[in-house]
């Protein structure tokens, strides 16, 4: 059964022309890039859409597009697939930069993951990491977000997507106050 909330998130086929047509128009500007895509955000609207290299990047946003609230450590995604002249797209909300002080955290945590990576040989996932810190070491919102994420990475059975999750600050941003995946 398909619940009221659900369909508010969706994006309906008139919606998904529109933004296409602003796509062909050029009402877009850049923002951002990354290891496989740019990052453009659509002129008056709160979307932005991504074009991506990444099959990964496309698997995981085809499982959670307009699921929003099945996976809520993840950016809203209401469309994948080509628009407009362009392959591989993401069509998702826009999202706000980390606070200096969540961003300086996550950068630690990384840095500590990474040490901890490298004693135990390599193949250790974030998740595993994160039980063995001792308690109040992180910012408990940083922690409660890793362990809600650890939920929705399991929900998208994906074989070893934790082992190649991209966390880091860079891929992190907030969205209605919380804090989210933009990137994996």
């Amino acid at each position: 059964m398909i619940r009221l909330k659900q369909l508010l998130f969706e994006m309906t086929d008139s919606e998904i022309r529109r933004i296409e047509k602003k796509i062909d128009n050029s009402e877009f500007r850049y923002i951002g890039h990354g290891d496989n895509g740019r990052v453009y955000k659509i002129n008056d609207e709160d979307l932005v859409f991504k074009i991506t290299t990444s099959t990964d990047e496309i698997e995981v946003a085809q499982r959670i597009q307009n699921k929003i609230s099945e996976y809520s450590t993840f950016i809203p995604v209401f469309y994948v697939g080509n628009l407009s002249k362009y392959q591989n797209v993401i069509v998702m909300s826009n999202a706000e930069k980390l606070t200096y002080k969540l961003k300086q955290n996550i950068d630690q945590l990384v840095d500590e993951f990474k040490t901890y990576s490298y004693e135990q040989g390599g193949e250790v996932s974030l998740f595993d990491f994160i039980q063995t810190i001792e308690p109040n070491r992180f910012n408990d919102v940083v922690i409660n977000f890793i362990n809600a994420l650890q939920t929705d990475i399991n929900k998208l059975n994906i074989l070893d997507i934790e082992l190649d999750l991209d966390f880091k600050s860079d891929n992190i941003m907030l969205w209605n106050g919380k804090l989210v995946m933009i990137d994996w």
